[in-house]
C-alpha cells in the first residue's frame, strides 16, 4: 500500500465530539415520550443518514414511533449546546489535517449529517479549506453501510478507491468502505464494532493524532 491521494472522512465521532452529544439528546428526549433506547439500538444507527435511522427506529418500536418529532426535539437541544459551547472537535483534527496539506494529500468529507450542518461544523472549527469537497448523505440515494457515499467521492476527484483512505468511526461507515474497496482507519469512539468488520479495516489508532505517524509509515 502506497501513500494515499486521498483522505475521506467521516464527521460526527471522528472529526467532531458530536455523536455523544447526539446521544445524549435523544435519550433525553426519547425519555420524556416515554421510550428508553439501550446501547445496542446505538451500535446500530451509529454512522446512518436520518431516513435509515426513522425506518431502524420503526422497525424496533412499530409504525406508529413518533420518529420525526424526537428527532426534532432531539435537534434542538443539540444545536443549543452547540450554540452556547461551539463544535467540540475531536484531538488532532488540525494536525492531521495540516499534515495531509503538507504531504500534497487530497482531503474530503462523506457525512451522513445534512450538508449544511457539516458545512457549519467546518467553519466553525475553520478546517473547511482543507476539503477539496463535501459529500453529504442526504444527496446519495443509498447511505451507509453502502459504498455509494464513497465512490461518489472517489469519482467527483478522480481518484481509484485503491488510492485514497476512508476514517471513520462506525461500523456502517467502514463496511461501507469495504464494500467500496477503500482502505479504511479505525478511530474509535462511542461505539464497538462487530470482529467481522474489524477484520476490513486497515488500521486501528486512537485518535486523529496518530493518523500522520500511520501515514508516514507508507511513504
Amino acid at each position: 500500500m502506497n501513500t494515499p491521494e486521498l483522505l475521506i472522512f467521516d464527521m460526527d465521532g471522528l472529526m467532531t465530539d458530536t455523536e455523544r452529544l447526539a446521544a445524549k439528546c435523544l435519550k433525553e428526549v426519547g425519555h420524556t415520550y416515554g421510550y428508553t433506547f439501550p446501547k445496542t439500538l446505538f451500535d446500530k444507527i451509529n454512522g446512518m443518514d436520518n431516513r435509515r435511522i426513522g425506518s431502524v427506529f420503526r422497525t424496533e418500536y412499530g409504525e406508529d414511533f413518533p420518529y420525526e418529532q424526537i428527532y426534532a426535539e432531539k435537534r434542538k437541544l443539540a444545536a443549543a449546546y452547540i450554540e452556547e459551547h461551539g463544535v467540540p472537535a475531536k484531538p488532532g483534527l488540525h494536525d492531521c489535517l495540516a499534515y495531509a496539506k503538507s504531504r500534497h494529500i487530497r482531503c474530503a468529507v462523506a457525512s451522513s449529517t445534512p450538508l449544511t450542518r457539516v458545512r457549519q461544523y467546518l467553519e466553525q472549527l475553520a478546517v473547511l479549506p482543507y476539503f477539496e469537497l463535501i459529500q453529504s448523505g442526504e444527496e446519495i440515494e443509498r447511505g451507509k453501510p453502502f459504498p455509494d457515499i464513497f465512490l461518489t467521492v472517489c469519482n467527483k476527484l478522480g481518484t481509484e478507491p485503491a488510492k485514497a483512505i476512508v476514517l471513520e468511526d462506525s461500523a456502517n461507515g467502514l463496511r461501507a468502505a469495504a464494500a467500496a474497496a477503500i482502505p479504511s482507519i479505525w478511530i474509535p469512539d462511542m461505539v464497538d464494532i462487530p470482529a467481522e468488520v474489524k477484520k476490513t479495516v486497515w488500521k486501528e489508532l486512537q485518535s486523529l493524532l496518530e493518523v500522520p505517524a500511520a501515514l508516514e509509515e507508507l511513504r
